[in-house]
């Protein structure tokens, strides 16, 4: 899938809309693929220091709904989790 700076600029806001949330994140890994003729593969890896690293991965026909739909599915499992507040997180985009 060829670069798309508004969908980057779409995970941009969704890791720092973790920034404010009390998790404690120091790498969010994003795969964005397309999946046949119209469909798109999004695979969210959140990592944190307690080693906890919850994974989502989900598709739809539409990119930004996929890529909201993981990182709504990675928030829930950090938040189930507990995890404590840091506030720096370095971003891997793989499109």
């Amino acid at each position: 899938m060829p670069r798309d700076g508004s969908l980057e600029a779409a995970v941009h806001r969704w890791v720092a809309r973790l920034e404010w949330t009390p998790i404690e994140v120091h790498r969010a890994e994003v795969m964005i693929e397309r999946v046949g003729r119209r469909r798109t593969a999004v695979r969210v890896s959140i990592g944190s220091v307690t080693g906890a690293a919850p994974t989502a991965a989900t598709s739809h026909a539409d990119a930004y709904v996929a890529v909201s739909n993981a990182f709504r599915e990675v928030r829930r499992q950090l938040l189930a989790r507990g995890t404590t507040v840091a506030r720096s997180a370095s971003l891997a985009l793989a499109s």
